[in-house]
């Protein structure tokens, strides 16, 4: 028992004598004006691929205006989470913007817009709905974001989420 009393005195001891230093923060902004997601849930109800471009970006870049458009389609009608029904061979088309707040790399997204569904573009459907979501953008390009997309289909509040994986780029 002495033995295991001097051993755990010198472990705390020894432990003290070490500095513990955090990593120094060198995070820089992606550099490119335009993303490319492919999202799960969402605006596009069910899932999409789309395309973001910078429509504005503070000098300081702790606020940026995005514009977003996507295509997602649904081959044979089902309910999705038994909330919303989608027809045969819908194609679903969300068209967003957002604001992103934060200078980090940690952002805040908010805004809103709209979804169509149409399996023939002479029948549609517009699907107004808001965006609420934290974005995680990484140095190297790569973007993560989770978001709330509430949606209102014929005259039906409709809780909804998202999650996303891109990849910020520019066109040289």
């Amino acid at each position: 028992m002495k033995y295991a009393a001097k051993i755990v005195f010198l472990l705390c001891f020894g432990l003290n004598q070490f500095t513990v230093t955090a990593q120094e923060d060198n995070y820089r902004s992606p550099d490119g004006l335009n993303n490319v997601f492919l999202e799960i849930g969402g605006a596009a109800i069910k899932y999409s691929i789309s395309f973001e471009k910078y429509l504005y970006r503070s000098n300081r870049e702790n606020f940026t205006l995005t514009g977003r458009v996507g295509y997602g389609y649904q081959h044979n009608a089902r309910w999705i989470l038994n909330r919303v029904y989608m027809g045969d061979r819908t194609s679903m088309f969300p068209f967003t913007a957002q604001a992103l707040l934060g200078s980090d790399k940690n952002k805040l997204e908010v805004g809103g817009g709209f979804t169509m569904l149409t399996s023939d573009f002479a029948n549609r459907e517009i699907v107004p709905t808001g965006v609420l979501g934290l974005r995680v953008m990484e140095s190297n390009g790569v973007c993560f974001r989770i978001t709330y997309s509430p949606l209102l289909k014929k005259g039906e509040f409709i809780s909804w989420f998202g999650v996303s994986l891109g990849y910020n780029f520019s066109f040289r």
